[in-house]
C-alpha cells in the first residue's frame, strides 16, 4: 500500500480548498440533497431498552439523591470498593427517563446517531476535498454499520466524542489553526465523566496521528509530517483533563482493571464476532469490504494514519464484539480518501435544474417505499415495552415476599432491573464491578462464572450466602437445580422467570 507524500498532500489540500470555495448555490444544495441519504439507516434503527439501562437509571437517581458514592450501594455485598464510571451518563439517562420515559431514551439515541453521521459526513467531505461520491459511500457505508452498535448505552456519547476528536484533529493538520486543537481537552474531560473505561481509547485513536506527524520514509511506508508544537501539549493537556472527575485517577484507569478475566470475556459482546450467524456475517462482510476497496483500486495511496486507523480497529472488532462500533467510526471515513479522485462521468449526468428535480424525485420515492420500515420504528419506539422479561418474577417479590430481611440471588442479565426497583441483589450486569481488583473485597464475578459453567458445585455458593430467595430466568444454570433442591420451595413461575424461597 502506497502512502500519500507530504507533498501531495499539501497540494490536495490547496486543491480541496479552491473546490470547496468554487462550489455553492445550487450545486450546494444539490450535495445536501444527495448527503442527507446517509442518514437513511438512521430511520431504520430498531431500539429496545438494553438491559445495562436499568443499572444506569438507578445510578443516575442514586447520584441525583445522594450524591457520588465510592462504596457500591445497590447489591447484597458489603464495602465495595466503587467506581461509578458512568455517572454523568446515568444521570442524563434518568433526567430524561424521569420525564419521558423509554421514548426520551430512543430519541436521545436517534440524535446522538444522527450526530455520529453528521460528523463522520462532515470528515469524510474534508479528508476527500468536498468529493461528492466518495464522501457519500463512505459515510453510508459506516451509517450503515453504526445501525447495529446503536443502543441504549453510554458508548452512543462515546462514539461521538471519538469522531470529533478525529474531525477537529483533522481540521488541525489541514489548516494548522490552534483553534481546532482547543475543545480537545474539554472533549477528554467529557468522556472520563460520561465513561471512564472508554477514556483512555481516545489516545489509542490518537495514536496513528501522533506517529503520523513525523516526517520519516521506510520502505512503503511514510509519515507526513505536520506541526507538533501545539499538538502533542494538548494531547498532554488531554490527559491532564482526565483528572477532572470525580474519582480521579481511579476513573482514569478503570479500563485497566476491568478487562482481561475469563469470567467477564463469557459476555457476549467480549466474544470475537461468529461468521456463523447473521450479526457476525454483516460484521465480517463489512472488513471484507473495506479490503476490496483497497485491493480493487489500481491507485491506493493512503495516509499512513488512515491506514492504521483502519487495521487498528479492524483487528480490534475482531477480537470482540463491543469493538464493532470504532471500526463502524474509523474504518469507513478513510475510503473518503483514498477515492478522493474518483468522480462519475460528467457525460451521464444531466446539469441544471434537471438533476435538481431529478434527485428530489429519487429521494421521494425512497423516502415512500421506505415509510411504512420507518412508520414501523416509530410505533415501536412509542409502544415499547419498558420493563424486560424478568420484570414478574421481581413485581412477585416487592408484593408477596419481605424485603427487609431478604437476601436475593438473581443472575447476571436480571440483577439490574431488580436494584432498579428497590431490591439488593447478589449480582447485576456491571461485570467488573465484581472483580476483586476493583472492589478490593471479593472475586464474586469468578465464583458465579465457576458456578455457571459447572466447575463448582452450584450448592457452594448457595450455602457461602445463604439466600432466602432466588429469581432465575431460562439460561442459569439454577434454573435447572432448583426445582429438585429439596432446600428452595417454587412460590412463582411465568414463561420467563421463577422464584424459590428458602424453606
Amino acid at each position: 500500500m502506497k502512502h500519500a507524500s507530504p507533498e501531495s498532500d499539501r497540494s490536495q489540500t490547496g486543491n480541496s480548498q479552491m473546490k470547496l470555495e468554487s462550489e455553492g448555490g445550487a450545486g450546494s444544495k444539490k450535495n445536501r440533497l444527495i448527503l442527507l441519504l446517509v442518514f437513511l439507516p438512521c430511520f431504520f434503527l430498531t431500539l429496545h431498552l438494553n438491559n445495562d439501562i436499568w443499572f444506569l437509571l438507578n445510578s443516575g437517581r442514586y447520584v441525583l439523591q445522594h450524591g457520588i458514592p465510592t462504596i457500591e450501594p445497590f447489591t447484597l455485598h458489603q464495602n465495595f470498593s466503587f467506581v461509578m464510571q458512568q455517572w454523568l451518563c446515568a444521570t442524563i439517562f434518568w433526567v430524561i427517563y424521569s420525564k419521558l420515559g423509554a421514548v426520551g431514551i430512543f430519541a436521545l439515541i436517534f440524535l446522538l446517531y444522527c450526530a455520529i453521521v453528521a460528523v463522520i459526513c462532515a470528515l469524510s467531505w474534508h479528508i476527500s476535498g468536498g468529493n461528492l461520491f466518495a464522501t457519500f459511500l463512505a459515510s453510508l457505508f459506516s451509517s450503515a454499520m453504526l445501525a447495529m452498535v446503536m443502543a441504549t448505552r453510554p458508548m452512543s456519547f462515546t462514539l461521538l466524542i471519538l469522531i470529533s476528536e478525529l474531525y477537529l484533529t483533522e481540521r488541525f493538520i489541514s489548516s494548522k489553526k490552534l483553534k481546532f486543537l482547543l475543545p480537545l481537552p474539554l472533549l477528554s474531560a467529557l468522556l472520563v465523566n460520561l465513561h471512564a473505561a472508554m477514556w483512555p481509547l481516545q489516545f489509542v485513536l490518537l495514536l496513528p496521528y501522533m506517529i503520523d506527524a513525523f516526517r520519516f520514509k521506510f520502505w512503503v511506508i511514510q509519515g507526513q509530517g505536520y506541526p507538533k508544537r501545539y499538538f502533542f501539549p494538548t494531547i498532554a493537556l488531554m490527559f491532564a483533563a482526565g483528572f477532572l472527575n470525580p474519582y480521579g485517577w481511579g476513573a482514569m484507569t478503570y479500563l485497566f482493571r476491568s478487562y482481561g478475566y475469563q469470567e467477564i470475556n463469557f459476555v457476549t459482546e467480549m466474544q470475537p464476532p461468529n461468521i456463523g450467524d447473521a450479526t457476525g456475517m454483516a460484521i465480517f462482510g463489512a472488513l471484507f469490504l473495506v479490503l476490496a476497496f483497497y485491493l480493487l483500486k489500481k491507485e491506493r495511496t493512503t495516509k499512513l494514519r488512515y491506514a492504521l486507523l483502519t487495521f487498528g480497529t479492524a483487528v480490534l472488532t475482531l477480537s470482540s464484539m463491543r469493538s464493532v462500533a470504532f471500526f463502524a467510526i474509523c474504518g469507513f471515513f478513510p475510503l473518503a480518501y483514498l477515492l478522493r479522485n474518483v468522480t462519475l462521468p460528467e457525460s451521464k449526468i444531466p446539469s441544471g435544474k434537471g438533476v435538481l428535480w431529478m434527485r428530489i424525485v429519487l429521494i421521494t420515492l425512497v423516502v415512500l417505499v421506505s415509510g411504512n420500515t420507518i412508520a414501523r420504528r416509530v410505533i415501536a419506539f412509542v409502544e415499547a415495552k419498558e420493563a424486560p422479561y424478568a420484570s414478574s418474577g421481581v413485581d412477585y417479590l416487592l408484593e408477596h415476599e419481605p424485603q427487609a430481611s431478604m437476601k436475593l440471588y438473581v443472575g447476571y442479565n436480571d440483577g439490574g432491573y431488580a436494584e432498579y426497583m428497590g431490591l439488593r441483589p447478589y449480582l447485576d450486569p456491571r461485570a467488573e464491578v465484581f472483580v476483586k481488583k476493583n472492589n478490593k473485597t471479593a472475586d464474586v464475578m469468578k465464583e458465579y462464572y465457576l458456578m455457571q459453567n459447572g466447575l463448582t458445585y452450584y450448592k457452594t455458593l448457595l450455602d457461602q450466602y445463604q439466600f432466602t430467595h432466588i429469581l432465575v430466568s431460562p439460561g442459569d444454570i439454577l434454573y435447572v437445580y432448583l426445582p429438585h433442591d429439596t432446600d428452595y420451595e417454587q412460590v412463582y413461575q411465568d414463561s420467563e422467570c421463577a422464584v424459590y424461597r428458602l424453606r
